[in-house]
């Protein structure tokens, strides 16, 4: 149980660093500073200091759902900058599959830990409202951005 611990601790906080770095680029593209993007790399600092605490104190729900609130403030920035440049053909569909890549990464984490988030105690509704995108990957790969029109609303 301890290894599966300090597994969760270790992986969450390689992931944080990359989506820190990732937010940085997206700052530093933008030109500007972004609300979203500041809450999500508050969250990430936070997390960082969490992991860099004794692994003891470091409880994997609080961090996992740090790092899932900053993933969802990263992703909504960038899809919101989709939606205003119009979905460009060129980019779209691999931004696209970045940010379900992004999006399925806190859902990868529980299932490979045999974790489940009624048991996390860290997800709220508006947190746990995406949670299920296991199958959307595989939908997307299959299907063409141009012909999807509008997505069904679940």
């Amino acid at each position: 149980m301890a290894a599966a611990f300090y597994s969760v601790v270790r992986r969450v906080e390689e992931l944080g660093d990359l989506a820190q770095a990732h937010i940085q680029q997206l700052s530093e593209a933008a030109g500007e500073d972004d609300h979203f993007l500041i809450r999500a790399s508050a969250a990430l600092e936070k997390l960082k200091l969490l992991c860099g605490e004794e692994k003891e104190c470091s409880n994997p729900s609080n961090l996992l759902e740090l790092y899932t609130q900053a993933i969802l403030d990263m992703t909504y920035f960038e899809e919101n900058k989709l939606v205003d440049e119009d979905f460009p053909e060129d980019s779209s569909s691999q931004k696209v599959k970045e940010l379900i890549s992004f999006l399925s990464e806190p859902e990868i984490l529980v299932k490979e830990n045999n974790m489940h988030p009624k048991h996390c105690n860290l997800l709220g509704d508006e947190l746990l409202e995406w949670w299920p995108l296991s199958h959307f990957p595989l939908w997307l790969s299959q299907t063409s951005l141009l012909s999807l029109g509008p997505l069904p609303l679940p």
